[in-house]
């Protein structure tokens, strides 16, 4: 490597430490969230913290996740694998039960994939310009803005799933066996933490197939590729088994499904939906514009194309989420990761193709005007989420249930979500289970149904102990449950916010 290129890429990595310094102060500022139960996937981040403060306050196996919603039972959940939970769990040893250990470990897992897309990018390519500006798209996208400040395991699992790449892509060029370990490792551990992220196992079945076709006679490939599936596949029959115990699932393998029907692959506006998702949380417009001029320049190798395959794939397999704003935005943090690798490419193109100093420094403020257009956007976003399938009276009645119950004492929760999907994907089983009264209050109990009707279940559950029962909507949602509730319970608490009710 000669002084000059030397000189560049030192300059390159002290912009890029210059950059996550700026970034990090703005998404500890003007990105942090209050509080969790008022933010974007207030849901899933409840849960998640939730699981935390069960390993922290139970010492429970890693392989033993409890949520509080499981009943009178201890809870155990079919899960994917808790890396990210346990590790928050042992924080909270020393500073106590806090937000900001969850939302501190995944704007770290953030900054560690940014700097190895950098890597990426720049081994692949050779161009520090090309590297830092991968960098700086994946940092300003919706899915990184969103997820490190946000109490979700999906940071962890693209950070691994960045450092699996990288590792895989050295092994194709270099063919140490070291960096195939490291490829077992850390697909492995991605996919144990997100089994959507598999779809780089996909990628790197096709960088070979389309590109290295010779090596798929290793056998030392296809070894990697049998323990990868076998370590998540194994977890996640581990996993599975505890859902067929205890009943409890966040729809894994066990409860819901996230593959669409052959129904749901018909309906044709689920397409113009996932494109627009894809601009929105996956690849972004930087991404998407690379993609085409990518593709109309003919610039594809066999690693673009092997990406390409592995995220559309990826998105038909969980197309029930994936086309919906409320549950998916977090599944397109991998498409994410592809369009922030597109924009380093094109980026490299383009400036070759501006020899004249004068044009290349006004392309350069253009494209900077755009990505700090873009992050304004995603930062405006980030600070005022949409409020899909998030109730703000769900909040504010498990404050009030709070100040109520005796500690200890078991709950029944109604969820605003219904126990079937849509008829579109084939009215299977829904998770339904809202985790919010059960965080607030630190009570276990039932979650039951928005659509459940009559009084048979809850009469069920107050036989197994419960004693309260929540009903987040201020009018009776059914009538015959209403008449066995004045019979049978007092009405304690009533406003715009719910009700609360006391078994006799």
């Amino acid at each position: 490597m000669d002084t000059n290129s030397l000189t560049s890429r030192t300059n390159s990595k002290k912009y890029l430490a210059l950059i996550i310094f700026i970034w990090v102060i703005i998404q500890l500022t003007i990105s942090l969230p209050d509080s969790l139960l008022n933010d974007w996937m207030s849901w899933r981040q409840a849960d998640t913290q939730n699981i935390a403060r069960n390993f922290y306050k139970n010492g429970e196996s890693i392989f033993y996740p409890q949520i509080n919603w499981g009943g009178n039972g201890p809870g155990y959940v079919e899960n994917e694998f808790q890396l990210y939970t346990f590790i928050i769990s042992k924080i909270f040893l020393i500073t106590g039960e806090k937000e900001f250990p969850g939302q501190l470990l995944s704007l770290l897992f953030i900054i560690i994939t940014a700097i190895f897309i950098y890597k990426i990018v720049l081994y692949r390519f050779q161009n520090e310009n090309a590297a830092l500006f991968s960098s700086i798209v994946f940092l300003v996208s919706n899915g990184p803005v969103h997820l490190s400040t946000a109490i979700m395991p999906d940071a962890l699992s693209i950070m691994f799933y960045s450092i699996g790449f990288y590792s895989f892509i050295k092994f194709v060029y270099e063919q140490k066996n070291i960096n195939l370990f490291y490829t077992i490792i850390f697909t492995s551990l991605a996919g144990l933490v997100k089994p959507l992220a598999l779809n780089l196992g996909i990628i790197q079945f096709f960088i070979l197939f389309l590109g290295k076709r010779e090596m798929l006679k290793n056998f030392k490939v296809w070894l990697a590729w049998i323990f990868i599936v076998l370590i998540v596949g194994g977890y996640m029959y581990f996993s599975y088994k505890l859902y067929l115990e205890y009943g409890n699932t966040f729809g894994v393998i066990g409860g819901e499904k996230k593959f669409p029907t052959l129904h749901g692959l018909t309906v044709l506006i689920h397409y113009p939906k996932l494109f627009y998702m894809s601009v929105v949380w996956g690849l972004g417009i930087t991404g998407w514009f690379s993609l085409i001029y990518l593709l109309i320049k003919k610039k594809f190798t066999s690693v673009e194309w092997a990406m390409l395959i592995g995220n559309v794939i990826a998105v038909f397999v969980a197309m029930r989420y994936m086309v919906n704003q409320g549950f998916s935005p977090h599944y397109y943090i991998f498409m994410c990761f592809y369009g922030s690798y597109l924009s380093g490419y094109t980026f490299k193109l383009l400036k070759e193709n501006i020899p004249d100093k004068e044009k290349s420094k006004k392309f350069n403020i253009a494209v900077a005007i755009l990505i700090l257009i873009v992050f304004s956007t995603h930062l405006y976003h980030r600070t005022h989420p949409l409020r899909i399938h998030y109730h703000p009276n769900v909040n504010e009645i498990g404050f009030k249930l709070k100040e109520l119950a005796e500690p200890g004492s078991l709950i029944i929760v109604r969820s605003i979500a219904n126990e079937r999907e849509r008829s579109t994907w084939g009215n299977r089983i829904n998770n339904f289970e809202d985790p919010r009264v059960f965080y607030i209050t630190d009570l276990h109990g039932w979650s039951i149904p928005r659509d459940d009707k009559g009084y048979k279940r809850i009469k069920s559950y107050v036989e197994k102990g419960a004693k309260y029962y929540v009903e987040p909507f201020r009018n009776a949602v059914d009538k015959e449950l209403e008449e066995w509730l004045d019979i049978n319970s007092y009405k304690i608490y009533a406003d715009s916010n719910g009700r609360i009710y006391k078994f006799k």
